[in-house]
């Protein structure tokens, strides 16, 4: 668009944005006019509009939008459900309308963050939390929301969408209802990133077509590629319990760490005791000379394997290997058969076998 006729645009959007906030008392059929006028130049000007234009855009928008009919709302949430940066004001409006009308954009958006997601689908009920349910990528936070508050219908889209990442709260609801809901279930069980504690509670509750397909599924055998996929379905999944964690505040425990060297196990134990699991978590890759990141997920996995051998390696007691067991996503993600491996684990493992396999580590082998 030419520069004369940009500034001509702005003047005139100006103009009738003035109008609009001065008129009290809009006619339903002018509103209805205009909000289909405006969906059509936006089609045409999204990708030049200047950030000013775009707020008046938005300030006309949401006045005269809940006035119109559902057809022109519903045309104006098709034209805006792919904008990368849609106004956002007539965004937000239009995601909380009847579910025709939201549908679009709650499926399509890249504009509507996580906070918005939720917000959505705690006000606005199971409708509007099956088409959240059908977006391309979801985050943990997102589907525990949908979950834990949806019903069995919106579970079972979550269940099915491979963009879908799943906590471990959430694999537990959704095993609860694939125990007695046999089309969900089988859906679960072919999700790569099914965990381990979900598989024996099926094996133990789940009905006979459940315990078949799992018996199936473990001797199939696996085509190119998806341990791949498994492994970074299951780095997702500890990305979301670490992100609520602050590790940059954390390391102001650094000035600190010359007395836990001469004295590990107390100090690491103080850390567990009080839940300071970011501080827990740099004391120990401080300790051990290994990556920060490499220790994060070490105590998030469900593997507890590589921390037993790190635990031994740094000289910390069978108490304090309790007390870590239950510090942080831990307290969640593991139960106590697994608490219980785990200890069976450090009390058997060599500490000079434990101490090269961790030097090995921090010389870059994968652990």
């Amino acid at each position: 668009m030419p520069i004369e006729a940009t500034s001509s645009f702005s003047e005139d959007l100006a103009q009738v944005a003035a109008k609009i906030a001065a008129d009290r008392n809009l006619e339903p059929d002018f509103c209805e006019r205009l909000t289909r006028a405006l969906t059509q130049l936006w089609d045409v000007i999204a990708e030049q509009m200047q950030d000013d234009d775009r707020a008046r855009f938005d300030s006309i928008l949401v006045r005269v939008v809940p006035t119109t009919s559902v057809g022109a709302r519903i045309e104006l949430s098709d034209s805006l459900a792919r904008s990368p940066a849609p106004p956002r004001g007539v965004l937000l409006v239009l995601a909380h309308d009847e579910i025709a009308v939201a549908g679009p954009i709650l499926r399509l958006s890249p504009a509507l963050a996580d906070e918005d997601l939720i917000d959505i689908a705690r006000r606005c009920g199971v409708t509007h939390m099956g088409a959240i349910a059908e977006r391309t990528d979801l985050s943990l936070r997102v589907t525990d929301v949908l979950v834990l508050r949806g019903d069995d219908r919106v579970r079972a889209i979550v269940v099915a969408n491979a963009g879908a990442r799943l906590s471990d709260k959430a694999f537990a609801r959704l095993s609860l209802q694939a125990r007695d809901d046999g089309a969900v279930g089988l859906v679960l069980i072919a999700r790569a990133d099914l965990p381990e504690l979900v598989v024996r509670f099926l094996q133990s509750n789940g009905g006979p077509e459940i315990r078949r397909a799992l018996i199936e599924r473990e001797n199939r055998p696996r085509p190119s590629g998806v341990a791949e996929q498994v492994a970074k379905s299951i780095r997702r999944t500890e990305d979301g319990w670490l992100e609520h964690y602050d590790f940059d505040a954390a390391r102001a425990i650094l000035p600190r760490l010359a007395e836990a060297r001469h004295q590990v196990d107390p100090f690491v134990r103080r850390l567990a005791q009080q839940d300071r699991f970011p501080e827990l978590v740099i004391t120990l890759a401080e300790i051990g000379g290994l990556p920060l990141d490499a220790v994060k997920h070490m105590l998030v996995s469900v593997d507890t394997d590589p921390f037993v051998k790190l635990a031994r390696a740094v000289g910390l007691k069978g108490d304090t290997v309790q007390e870590i067991l239950m510090v942080g996503p831990w307290l969640h993600r593991l139960d106590a058969r697994s608490r219980e491996a785990a200890m069976l684990a450090f009390q058997t493992t060599d500490a000079d076998e434990a101490r090269a396999r961790v030097r090995r580590w921090a010389d870059g082998e994968p652990h």
